[in-house]
């Protein structure tokens, strides 16, 4: 049956606000009791969250998670993008990873933490079309910390800025800011360019075809095995899932590629797909369909795992950081036959990832999500995406 993404299960309408919460009692003069009162961010969920927070900053003007599809954009997209100057725009995005709840230091090395944190940032820069330009990091770290561990956090900011570099789309790090905190924190801000409008959530149109780069549940693999114990990276399918979970790849190159291409509607993949797709959705007043068996994996992944576990990691396990995008039929077929040309005659970019079509949006109702079978058969899946307060305080 299908999915309702952004109204059902974030709770928007539940969680909005209407001319404040405070009203007077009738011949008291002493104020009522607020009928959110006891209302919590876990009730709320992260994305009706969002929007409240949103509507009393910008008065409640318009739904923050529909930005507009052209011109600045700041709450409600995958970075905030305003005009500096004439023909460019100026791409900033900021994100945080907490000890405990975006990483565990016994599943994750410091090395790898600082390869993830700046790939996890730069991603979000790739999905508005955009190139980084500089990035500024933040750390929040116990005394007792050693400074060796730090050592490596920093060359694994080495390792991916100079992996970015041969990849065509170099940036530096150019700041940021210690504090003494009781555990491991880190607040990437990362700051990118573009051309024209690039990509934007609520650029969809009914009839567009659904697709992603790359494949899907790779991530969510590697964790899963990385959490079982040690994981034995003699084998090559584990090692493989676990570098898919530890070092993600943004699709930056991809993103520029399909921004030449034509297409104009696009986020990155983060929380899963299965949300991921619903934001998207709602953020173009459309619905969605996803064919649960077109969805692109590693072959690692379906041969490590059944076939239904493997799945469903694809369909709702998250940190793909692969791009989803909406466009017409021939837009996504011009896409794809450039990002072949790239691969073949960029240099650099033998890297560049390719494109499948997974789904589509249609008319409907904003935010719905149905997933089908091969026979076109809606199903109904175990679990859905990623909610920062509503996934039980972990990362999936």
């Amino acid at each position: 049956m299908p999915i309702t993404i952004l109204n059902d299960r974030y709770n928007l309408n539940a969680g909005r606000l209407a001319g404040g919460n405070m009203h007077r009692g009738a011949g008291t003069g002493m104020p009522e009791r607020s009928p959110d009162a006891d209302l919590t961010v876990a009730q709320l969920g992260e994305f009706g969250l969002i929007d409240r927070l949103a509507r009393i900053v910008n008065g409640g003007r318009r739904d923050p998670l529909r930005p507009e599809p052209t011109g600045d954009v700041g709450i409600g997209d995958d970075a905030a993008l305003w005009r500096p100057r004439r023909g460019f725009r100026e791409v900033l995005t900021t994100d945080a990873l907490i000890e405990g709840i975006h990483f565990r230091h016994s599943t994750t090395s410091w090395k790898d933490l600082g390869w993830k944190a700046l790939a996890e940032n730069v991603s979000d820069i790739a999905a508005m079309g955009a190139h980084p330009t500089r990035a500024f990091v933040t750390l929040g770290l116990r005394p007792d910390t050693r400074i060796l561990d730090l050592d490596s956090l920093y060359r694994g900011f080495a390792d991916f800025t100079r992996q970015a570099l041969e990849g065509g789309f170099g940036f530096t790090i150019a700041g940021g800011d210690t504090v003494s905190s009781p555990f491991t924190m880190l607040s990437i801000t990362v700051l990118g360019e573009l051309r024209g409008d690039g990509l934007r959530r609520a650029a969809g149109q009914a009839g567009d075809l659904l697709a992603v780069t790359g494949a899907l549940g790779g991530s969510a693999g590697g964790l899963a095995i990385l959490e079982h114990g040690s994981p034995p990276l003699g084998n090559p399918d584990v090692a493989s899932l676990v570098d898919i979970h530890r070092r993600p790849a943004p699709r930056v190159l991809e993103g520029l590629a399909l921004v030449d291409a034509g297409v104009r509607c696009g986020m990155d993949l983060s929380d899963g797909l299965l949300g991921d797709v619903g934001k998207l959705a709602y953020a173009s007043g459309l619905r969605a369909t996803i064919d649960l068996h077109t969805l692109p994996m590693p072959p690692a992944l379906w041969r490590h795992f059944d076939a239904e576990s493997a799945q469903m990691m694809a369909l709702s396990g998250g940190e793909d950081y692969e791009l989803l995008v909406a466009a017409p039929e021939a837009v996504i077929e011009r896409a794809s036959a450039l990002l072949d040309e790239y691969r073949t005659e960029r240099p650099g970019s033998g890297h560049l990832a390719p494109l499948t079509v997974v789904g589509r949006l249609e008319a409907g109702e904003p935010g719905q999500v149905v997933v089908q079978d091969e026979h076109g058969r809606p199903i109904a899946p175990p679990r859905s995406s990623w909610d920062h307060f509503r996934s039980g305080g972990s990362e999936p």
